[in-house]
Order: C-alpha cells, then sequence, then structure tokens
C-alpha cells in the first residue's frame, strides 16, 4: 500500500520542524550570567536645554531584570546616580542609550538620547546627553525615560 503526502503538506510539516528547532535555540539562556537591568525614571515635568536634560517629580527610580532572574526593586534617584560611577564597566564608562517618551493631552513624543552623566538634586535628575534621533521641547510636563540595559551585579539594590 502506497502513502501519498501532498508537497504542501511536506513543506509544512518541514517547516514546522525547522521553525521548533530555531526556537528552542532562539531562546537558550545562559543562567550562569548575572543579570542586566532597565532603568526607568518618571517624572512630573522636565527641562532641554542644548545638552542638558532635567527631569523633576520623581521619587525614585524602578529597575527590573530580565528572565530568569526577575528582578525587580525601586532606588533612589539619589542611589541611581551613585551607580553612574560604581565600577570601570560603569555608565560613565560606557554611556547608555536612552528614550525620553513625553505624554500630553494631545500627542506623544519619543527622543533618543546618549546619557553622557548624572547628576541628583532632591527629586531631580539632571543629564548630559547627545541626541540620536528626535527633538525635545525646551519644557515638558508628565515624561518617563527608559534607560537602555546594563550590569550592575546581582541586584542594584543592594548598595
Amino acid at each position: 500500500m502506497k502513502i501519498y503526502v501532498s508537497i504542501p503538506l511536506f513543506f509544512a510539516v518541514v517547516s514546522l520542524a525547522l521553525i521548533i528547532s530555531a526556537d528552542a535555540q532562539v531562546f537558550t539562556h545562559d543562567d550562569a550570567g548575572e543579570p542586566t537591568y532597565l532603568f526607568v525614571l518618571s517624572g512630573t515635568s522636565g527641562e532641554m536645554e542644548g545638552d542638558t536634560l532635567t527631569l523633576s517629580g520623581m521619587p525614585n527610580v524602578v529597575y527590573f531584570s530580565d528572565r530568569p532572574s526577575r528582578i525587580a526593586g525601586h532606588k533612589s534617584v539619589t542611589d541611581f546616580v551613585e551607580l553612574w560611577n560604581k565600577s570601570s564597566d560603569s555608565f560613565k564608562a560606557d554611556p547608555p542609550n536612552a528614550t525620553l517618551s513625553i505624554l500630553d493631552h494631545e500627542s506623544a513624543e519619543n527622543v533618543v538620547l546618549e546619557l553622557k552623566s548624572a547628576q541628583a538634586k532632591d527629586n531631580s535628575v539632571t543629564f548630559k546627553v547627545r541626541v540620536l534621533q528626535g527633538e525635545a521641547p525646551k519644557t515638558f510636563l508628565n515624561s518617563s525615560l527608559f534607560i537602555d540595559e546594563f550590569h550592575f551585579g546581582p541586584n542594584p539594590g543592594d548598595g
């Protein structure tokens, strides 16, 4: 008895097998590596003057890591800025990219930046920046700054 398989069905089965094996390789994770963190600073007002970005009205910085660690927490703005110079592979040594997302009642704007330095004062932080894409208004209200991932050891809340 002969079994006939249609050509489209054959290619569908082979393609599915290739996709499943590719997904298994893509999602392999090195559990031995230490986590990297993303940082989010949300403020109630801000100002962009030349190469200086100031965000105000932020009580803390939120950080979180990806799988498998799934570490999340809050850090004061002052403690976050102290991380800037903490080690030889710090943000100072390798300035991070960030997206400034400015929200108002009528629109949303995104500005991609390189953050060169940071200084904290009360509930605000001032960054020296290089604009990579977009343009921020001189003053704005509600905004969030999403900072590129970086490695700070097991948990940035530890120190």
